[in-house]
C-alpha cells in the first residue's frame, strides 16, 4: 500500500509537470497586468472636494506594436563574436554588423572580406539572389526546423537575407551587416514562435559564421607571410660560375640583411661598397685579445680560417647571390661552401625571421 501511494503521487508530479510546461523561449508567470484597464477617475462624495487633479502618477496610454505578456520571446539574443583579427562588433544600433580593419598581408581588404562572404554563403549552400559587387547581395530563402509551444509543434521558418558591405574611400576599414528581409512560415507550429529575437538571432549567427570563415582564411594568411618573411638559402654558383649562396629575396632586402649575417657569424666588417655589393671584412676564431674592441665583437662560429675577406652580395630584384672571397681575392672552393653552409643559412633565417 505505501508502494501505491509513492506511486500515485509521483504520477501526479509528473502531470502537473507536464501541464505547466512553459516553452523556453516564453516567460514564466501570471500575465494578469496586461489586461488591466485606467479606472474612472474619483468622484467627490457630496460636500467633499477632491485634491487638486495632478499628472505626476498618470500612466500614458501606450500604443503596442509588439509582442505582449507570454508572447514576448526571452530567448538571450546572440552575441555578435569578433572572432577575426583586427574585427570588432558595430557600434551602430539596431544593425547586426561587425567592423573589420586592415591588417599586413591583405592587399585589398573589401575584396578580401567579400570574397569570404560569398565562400561562407556557399559552404552552407545558401544560394545568391542578386549581388552588387563589394556592395550589396541577397539570399535565397535559408530554412530552419524548429518544434515550438507546448504540443512542440514542427514549424519551418523560412528567412532571406541582405548581407551590406560599407567601405570609405580610403578602402583601409569596411563594415560587414546582415539583415533579414523577408520571412515565412509553414507547418503545424506555424504563428507560435514569437518574432523578434529569434529572427535578431538568425542575423547574428549569419554573420558569425562569416566571421568564423574570414578568421580561418587570416590564418592562411599569417603563415603564408611568415613562411615567405623567412629567406631560402642554397649552396649554388654565381653567374661567374664561382660556388656560392644564393637567396630568395632581390637585392635591396639582402644587403642590409648580411651585414647582421656577418657581424652576428664573428666576422668584422672594415669597409663596405653597396655599388659594388662588396663587405671588406676580418674574420678571428678567438682573438685571444683583452682589449675591449675585440671583446664586443661576436665570437667566431664557422670553421674559416683567420684572415681577411671579402663578401660580395649580388643581385636583382628577386634573387641574390653571395659569394665569399680569401684576402687573395679568390673564392671559397665548393667544399668550403657546403662545409660552411648549415651556420651561414641558419643565421640568415634567424635574421630575417625577425
Amino acid at each position: 500500500m505505501k508502494f501505491s501511494h509513492i506511486a500515485i503521487l509521483c504520477f501526479t508530479s509528473l502531470a502537473i509537470s507536464a501541464c505547466s510546461f512553459t516553452p523556453r523561449e516564453q516567460a514564466e508567470g501570471s500575465f494578469d497586468y496586461t489586461n488591466k484597464e485606467l479606472v474612472e477617475p474619483i468622484t467627490a462624495a457630496p460636500g467633499k472636494q477632491v485634491p487638486q487633479p495632478t499628472n505626476r502618477f498618470v500612466v500614458p496610454d501606450v500604443q503596442v506594436d509588439g509582442a505582449v505578456g507570454k508572447r514576448i520571446n526571452v530567448i538571450s539574443p546572440v552575441l555578435v563574436r569578433a572572432t577575426a583579427a583586427g574585427s570588432r562588433p558595430s557600434d551602430r544600433v539596431g544593425v547586426t554588423a561587425v567592423d573589420f580593419s586592415e591588417l599586413e598581408g591583405m592587399d585589398d581588404l573589401p575584396a578580401f572580406t567579400w570574397e569570404e562572404v560569398k565562400d561562407t554563403l556557399a559552404r552552407k549552400d545558401i544560394n545568391i539572389v542578386e549581388e552588387v559587387e563589394q556592395q550589396r547581395l541577397t539570399t535565397d530563402w535559408v530554412g530552419e526546423r524548429l518544434e515550438v509551444g507546448e504540443d512542440e509543434l514542427e514549424v519551418l521558418v523560412e528567412r532571406r537575407y541582405e548581407v551590406l558591405l560599407d567601405v570609405p574611400d580610403h578602402r583601409r576599414l569596411v563594415t560587414l551587416a546582415v539583415n533579414m528581409i523577408d520571412k515565412q512560415e509553414s507547418g503545424p507550429g506555424r504563428g507560435v514562435l514569437p518574432s523578434g529575437v529569434p529572427d535578431t538571432n538568425a542575423e547574428a549567427q549569419l554573420l558569425n559564421s562569416m566571421i568564423n570563415e574570414i578568421a580561418v582564411r587570416q590564418q592562411d594568411i599569417f603563415k603564408a607571410a611568415e613562411e615567405a618573411s623567412v629567406v631560402t638559402v642554397e649552396p649554388t654558383f654565381n653567374d661567374e660560375g664561382f660556388p656560392a649562396y644564393t637567396m630568395d629575396i632581390g637585392f635591396d632586402a639582402a644587403w642590409p640583411l648580411m651585414a647582421e649575417v656577418l657581424e652576428n657569424l664573428g666576422f668584422e666588417i672594415n669597409d663596405l661598397n653597396q655599388s659594388a655589393g662588396m663587405y671588406y671584412t676580418t674574420y678571428l676564431n678567438d682573438s685571444g685579445f683583452s682589449l675591449a674592441f675585440w671583446n664586443s665583437r661576436n665570437k667566431g662560429q664557422l670553421d674559416l680560417p683567420d684572415g681577411d675577406y671579402q663578401v660580395n652580395v649580388k643581385g636583382d630584384d628577386d634573387a641574390t647571390t653571395i659569394t665569399i672571397l680569401n684576402d687573395d681575392g679568390q673564392p671559397l672552393t665548393a667544399a668550403d661552401i657546403d662545409r660552411l653552409y648549415g651556420p651561414i643559412a641558419a643565421e640568415i633565417r634567424r635574421r630575417s625571421a625577425l
